[in-house]
């Protein structure tokens, strides 16, 4: 090892100072240039991207920064005759939450303590504040107590935001006339599909900012209030609508038909003061069923059997070819037109043209129309408004089935007569009858009496409008009277009596059509109009397929068309006669109170030829009072609770019909 090689150490050679420090300002430069370069090209983009930006750039942007959100506004009222509510809009909160906000470790109890506010499953909520998401609704349309309640417990994740949503105050209430909207605020039937153009609010599209965590800083309610939708105000009374579906609630619960109609109609005008129907809904729960929606009254055209005499009678009068005391030879119920026979329920032989109304005679009828000719009896029915839709404001109005006179055979033009073979809606029904009652002038009816802004000014009013005269003052008169006696003892219609007032009607019973042919279904009608010396209404009552009890139009419509009669009577202060009451006896006088209201003891109302003087009520209940007072038809105030202790005017005090008296109670 000593003889190995020794090599010479060889040393690293230094680079001078100078040199290294120079390369490294050379290396620095260059960087440095690089920098400055690529600072340069940034703030050319940038100056870019400010003065002249893409359009996909301002887009992006856009969406980072803000959010678009279409606001419909408030949808407009609708309004019975008297300014009460019976469709509006109403705001109201939905419970919001952020689930990127919310804890893993909050979320068991949170959704506890929010199941128990919002009656909503636990589970399902917890579900919902697990999700990969900034926005998930957890309840909509709750109370503002409920939304208070959450909002209170402070959690920064939570919180309510506002939605319309339509209210029916008096639910089920003209269900079928107002119809409902869906989710998205869209009329879906009644008015509210009808008159949507009209109800609806206008659409402003809106801009939120966004924050960082890009949840909604603006809040765009506040524009809801404005472009809202026109309210519209119907010819309907909300009283007098609620008498008719109660008095068919009677009908459904006596007779448990498959459907049943009444309207109520203004004569002077031709105003729908009510338009009932049952089966019915409430519009603020919707069902899928979609039977109850239907609205029978203009939906239905039916057979509706013996209300079309009076019509028939009507154009023989104006066509000076009888009297009611013309004769008539019934035939003993059984007659032959051809080679079919037309028999009556009730055999007559010799009988006056007013005693084939009263009997409701088959074979005076078809004597009559046979009598007249196709042309000017098919006629006459078309002025009456058979055959023709009644232009009525309501979806899906049928028009009924009239033959044409040059193709109609004469058996099929005796049926007509009494009314078979052809077909009625119970509107078209209605509007027939309140023509006999206006002195034979048919009007045009009148759902909608106004549309106006959110300033009360009207943007259209529809006015009472003649169709057309039907027949003469005088024939109408002759008419009205013969539609009194079939109130009368021997008359088809003695259950349409209102004590205290004479009453025209008509009864119907009709064979059902089904599959093409008559079947054992029957449906059961009454018409008329009150007081038939004076009148005021005419009201139609169709029962359809009746299945327990009666199935004859007198007994299964006419509880119900007393029971609108004398509800509707007194409402509109329309005094009874007292003579005809006195006729009646203290039964009459029981009937026209309602039996909720009766009182053995009340006091009773003296009528003096000029007025009604008052009896002292002081001491007296409530109920008793009420039980007094209601035959005269007063407008009537009540302050306070419990007995009389005073009234005004002061007892013995003559007061006219439908003059006001206050009652104040302690």
């Amino acid at each position: 090892m000593a003889d190995r090689l020794q090599l010479p150490l060889i040393e690293p050679e230094v680079e001078p100072d100078d040199l290294v420090r120079a390369r490294a300002e050379s290396r620095t430069r260059v960087v440095a240039g690089m920098l400055m370069v690529l600072m340069v090209l940034v703030g050319a983009r940038g100056a870019q991207l400010c003065l002249a930006p893409l359009d996909r750039t301002v887009r992006a942007a856009g969406v980072q920064r803000w959010d678009q959100v279409t606001l419909r506004a408030r949808r407009g009222e609708v309004l019975d005759r008297n300014g009460r509510r019976l469709a509006t809009s109403v705001a109201t909160p939905n419970i919001v939450i952020d689930p990127a906000r919310v804890r893993p470790e909050e979320i068991d109890g949170l959704s506890v303590e929010l199941s128990r506010l919002l009656s909503v499953p636990a589970d399902e909520l917890a579900d919902k504040m697990g999700r990969d998401s900034r926005y998930q609704r957890l309840a909509m349309r709750v109370h503002p107590a409920t939304a208070a309640a959450v909002e209170s417990l402070g959690h920064d994740a939570l919180w309510a935001e506002r939605s319309a949503r339509r209210y029916y105050p008096e639910e089920q209430l003209a269900s079928q006339v107002l119809g409902f909207v869906n989710s998205s605020g869209d009329g879906q039937a009644g008015l509210e599909a009808a008159l949507d153009d009209v109800l609806r609010g206008g659409e402003v599209l809106l801009q939120r900012r966004r924050d960082r965590r890009g949840l909604n800083v603006d809040d765009p309610t506040a524009w809801g209030d404005q472009n809202v939708g026109m309210d519209v105000q119907l010819t309907l009374d909300r009283q007098i609508q609620r008498i008719a579906e109660r008095a068919l609630a009677g009908v459904a619960e006596r007779s448990e038909p498959v459907a049943a109609t009444a309207v109520v109609i203004d004569v002077a005008t031709g105003d729908l003061l009510a338009l009932a129907n049952i089966p019915t809904f409430n519009p603020n729960q919707l069902v899928d069923d979609p039977a109850p929606r239907r609205n029978h009254a203009v939906q239905d055209a039916i057979e509706v059997g013996s209300v079309f005499k009076p019509f028939t009678v009507a154009a023989a009068v104006q066509e000076g070819l009888v009297t009611g005391s013309t004769l008539i030879d019934c035939e003993g119920g059984g007659w032959r037109v051809g080679r079919t026979r037309i028999g009556d329920d009730h055999p007559h032989g010799v009988v006056t043209v007013s005693e084939v109304v009263k009997y409701s005679s088959n074979i005076g009828s078809a004597k009559l129309a046979l009598q007249m000719g196709a042309k000017t009896f098919l006629g006459y029915l078309h002025d009456f408004g058979f055959g023709a839709r009644t232009g009525i404001q309501l979806p899906g109005e049928r028009r009924g089935f009239l033959r044409k006179a040059d193709t109609i055979k004469p058996i099929e033009l005796a049926t007509t007569s009494y009314g078979q073979g052809v077909t009625s809606t119970p509107l078209q029904l209605a509007m027939a009858t309140a023509a006999l009652a206006n002195d034979g002038v048919r009007m045009k009816p009148r759902l909608v009496r106004r549309v106006e802004d959110l300033h009360g000014i009207p943007e259209y009013v529809q006015r009472p409008a003649v169709a057309q005269r039907v027949v003469s003052e005088a024939t109408a008169a002759d008419v009205t009277k013969m539609m009194v006696t079939v109130t009368e003892p021997g008359g088809t219609a003695t259950r349409a009596r209102v004590p205290g007032y004479l009453v025209a009607a008509k009864t119907g019973t009709a064979q059902k059509v089904k599959e093409g042919r008559y079947s054992a279904a029957r449906v059961a009608s009454m018409m008329g109009f009150v007081p038939a010396d004076d009148p005021a209404i005419a009201i139609v009552v169709v029962v359809d397929e009746p299945t327990k009890g009666s199935r004859y139009g007198g007994t299964v419509a006419g509880p119900a068309f007393q029971e609108i009669a004398a509800a509707s009577l007194r409402y509109l202060g329309i005094a009874p006669n007292p003579d005809l009451l006195e006729d009646h006896g203290d039964d009459a006088l029981a009937a026209v109170v309602p039996e909720e209201l009766a009182a053995p003891t009340a006091p009773t109302l003296v009528w003096d030829g000029q007025g009604w003087t008052l009896p002292d009520l002081t001491g007296r209940p409530l109920r008793e009072a009420v039980a007094s007072l209601q035959p005269a038809g007063f407008a009537l105030t009540v302050r306070g609770s419990g007995a009389v202790v005073a009234q005004e005017p002061m007892p013995g005090t003559p007061v006219p019909p439908g003059g006001s008296v206050a009652l104040l109670l302690q």
